[in-house]
Order: C-alpha cells, then structure tokens, then sequence
C-alpha cells in the first residue's frame, strides 16, 4: 500500500529566479481568474460549467492570440494542473459531503502586497530533477535548494510558494506503508484540552508550550510600530514584514512541536484513539488558544503515521461524553473547566480530570473497535500468561461468510 505524502524544503532562488517565480505565481492566479470569469460567464448563458476538458481546451486555443502571450510563457503543464484544481473546486461546492464555497477570483498583487501566489509543476518525463543541491523547475532552471532530507521516491509534483519571506517548495512523493500488524499489544487513548497538548491512558503527557505567548511582547511591540507608520510607506513595509515573518516563526514552532508530539505517541502504541474534535466551533469559542494549542494538527498528523508504521487509528464519536468519567467505577460529573481535579462521588477516588477521560477515550475506542470486528482480543492460554496484564488485540477486518479467528 502507497501513501502520497508532501515534504517542504526551503528554496534560495537568485534574484533573476525570483523574478520569474513571482511571475509564475502572477500568471497561476491569472489563468484561475480567465477560467473562473469564462465558467461563470457560461453559466449565465446556458446553466452549463467548464471542466478539465473544456479549460484545457481553451487554454490552447488562447496562446495563438497576442493579447495571451503571457500563457504561452508559461509551463503548459502547471497551466493544466490550475485547471485541474479549478474543476476539483467546483465539484466541491456541489458535492454534499464537502462543505465549501463556490470557488472565488483570487486578489491580486496590489490588493494584497505580497507575493505569496503559488504554482504547481508537474513532473512529465522526469523534468523536474535534483541534482547537485539544486532542483529544476520548468522554464526557470536549476534553483538551489536546502536538502535537509533525502528523497523518499519519485517526484510527483512540486507547489512552488513565497510565505513568511521565505521561498518553499512542496514536493509530493509515493511512500510505501508498512505491512498492517496482525497482533497490537496496546491500545492507547488520548485526550487533547488547552492545559496540557496531549494526556494519554498509558501515562503520557504533553504540556502546551503556548508559542503565541512566548513571542507576544515582541509581536505586540511591533504591531505598535506598525500602527504608528504611515500606510504603504517604505517604513510600514518593512514593518510589515517584520510581523509576517515573526508569524511565520511561531507557524514553524508550532509544526514542529507537533511533529515530535505525534511522532512519539505513535511509536509508544500500536492502536491510537482521539476524539472527534469540531475545532472550527472552538476556535468561534477562543480562536487563539486552539491554534496555539495545535488540537486538529497532532490528529491529522498522528492519523498518517499510524498508517506508515501498519498501525491503527480510531477517533470516537464525537457527541461521546469523556470528561468527568470516573475511571475506576465509571460514574459521570459535571465538571467546570476550572476543575482540574476531582473525587468520584460513588467511590471516593480523586484523580485527574485529563487522565480519566483519556482512560475512558481508551475504552469507548476499544469497544467500538470489536463492535465493528476490525480487532478482537486475544485470550491467551493459562500456560502463556504473564505476570504483566496487557491487553493484547488481533486485526482481524473480517469478511461475510467467513469465521472469527480463534485465538491463539
């Protein structure tokens, strides 16, 4: 099983590079508004859309003409490729399982004063290459680039992007998953809160290092300086950019604390089980704390790296009640945030409020698991019993018509 995976690395282009990106980013945006104002436009008059082959179509139609030169100079293959996403973005707006607009023109450059557009390149017959600490990108040549790791596969496709004052590059490549084990010697539930980052049933705990705080002085005197400049001035630009890269450091720090986060839990467990968090309704509720607290990115990140490693990721309902479960006897509070600690009101023990709900994200996940027949407990033999009670699962993923594996 293949798994297509991205992964960024920084880019140092010279300055007639440069140039050439930003106007490869400038003619993208271009050909998303042509295609977008010609779909609409053909909409009105008919109630019929533009898809894939319609615009590429077009396209090739359009570079014969003076006036649309600037496509002709253009890699014809990233011109295809925002096609592509044109289409793809379309059908989303109309698909009932996707919740998203109808696809927007995008704002230009003297709207938005950065150069932060972006293209992507495709790699039709190997064109796009590294060699020698560089990388080819068609119609701008070798650029060098920060290997910091090595390539995994092929190259697929490279997303070409300025953010934060600095030029990236996002190359997408094939990554073979791991064989999926038969046998998972743990299970492990994991409860995320604005406290501490992760707790997990088995003990662990990760607290927040809280980012957004550790640079605000910095980010607020700044944001002072800005005001106090004249709008658009050299100054205010400057200024401007300041900010824009001290968030972007703060992005960084916080991908890579929950890199780390992920990375660990995922080798301490074999079948991993979250909660179903609605993070765009906490972020109405306190955006700044969930984005600093990275809740929906240690999920996302936790969920593909239990699948290379043949693992299991399991996230329980969502409208599933966690927190103030007693561990030990399983009677439920009420509890207000501010309550950390509690004592069960039936058997008196006092414990965490964190690592109880963890504990019982475990055992709604392990229920759910063998309901489902994706796991199934192995009970082993008098003879092989440990002096160590763990509870040991059997991926079973059974089909109709077959019969349950005994256990061993």
């Amino acid at each position: 099983m293949k798994k297509t995976l991205r992964y960024n690395y920084r880019l140092n282009p010279t300055p007639e590079q440069e140039v050439k990106l930003i106007e490869f980013g400038a003619t993208a945006r271009g050909i998303w508004n042509l295609l977008l104002s010609e779909t609409m436009r053909r909409y009105d008059y008919d109630k019929t859309f533009f898809f894939y082959k319609d615009m590429a179509s077009l396209l090739k139609k359009l570079k014969s003409f003076e006036e649309f030169a600037w496509i002709k100079t253009f890699d014809s293959a990233a011109a295809q490729q925002v096609a592509r996403d044109l289409e793809a973005a379309l059908k989303n707006a109309f698909s009932k399982g996707r919740l998203q607009r109808f696809p927007k023109h995008k704002i230009s450059y003297k709207r938005k004063k950065l150069h932060n557009d972006s293209f992507r390149a495709v790699n039709n017959s190997n064109c796009i290459r590294i060699e020698n600490r560089t990388i080819s990108i068609p119609k701008v040549g070798k650029v060098p680039i920060v290997l910091h790791r090595n390539l995994v596969s092929k190259i697929k496709t490279v997303t070409i992007q300025y953010r934060h004052g600095r030029w990236e590059c996002s190359i997408t490549q094939e990554v073979e998953c791991k064989t999926a084990k038969n046998r998972l010697t743990s299970i492990t539930g994991f409860d995320i809160n604005s406290k501490q980052t992760v707790v997990g049933s088995n003990g662990f705990v990760s607290d927040n290092p809280k980012f957004l705080r550790q640079s605000k002085e910095k980010l607020t005197h700044l944001q002072r300086q800005l005001s106090r400049r004249k709008k658009g001035s050299n100054r205010w630009q400057k200024t401007k950019q300041r900010i824009n890269k001290l968030h972007g450091k703060i992005s960084r720090q916080r991908l890579n604390f929950a890199h780390q986060v992920s990375r660990q839990i995922t080798n301490e467990t074999g079948i991993l089980v979250f909660e179903d968090l609605n993070v765009k309704a906490m972020q109405q509720f306190n955006g700044s704390m969930v984005a600093d607290n990275v809740m929906g990115l240690i999920t996302q990140l936790a969920k593909y790296k239990a699948d290379l490693e043949g693992k299991l990721y399991h996230e329980i309902g969502r409208f599933e009640k966690s927190t103030g479960i007693c561990s030990e006897c399983g009677q439920r509070h009420v509890l207000s945030l501010s309550e950390r600690y509690f004592t069960c009101t039936a058997c008196a023990t006092y414990q965490s409020r964190d690592l109880s709900a963890a504990k019982s994200i475990a055992k709604t996940g392990e229920l759910d698991l063998i309901a489902a027949e994706i796991v199934a407990r192995v009970i082993p033999t008098s003879q092989h019993k440990s002096a160590i009670k763990m509870k040991v699962f059997e991926v079973s993923k059974l089909v109709e018509g077959s019969e349950k594996k005994e256990a061993a």
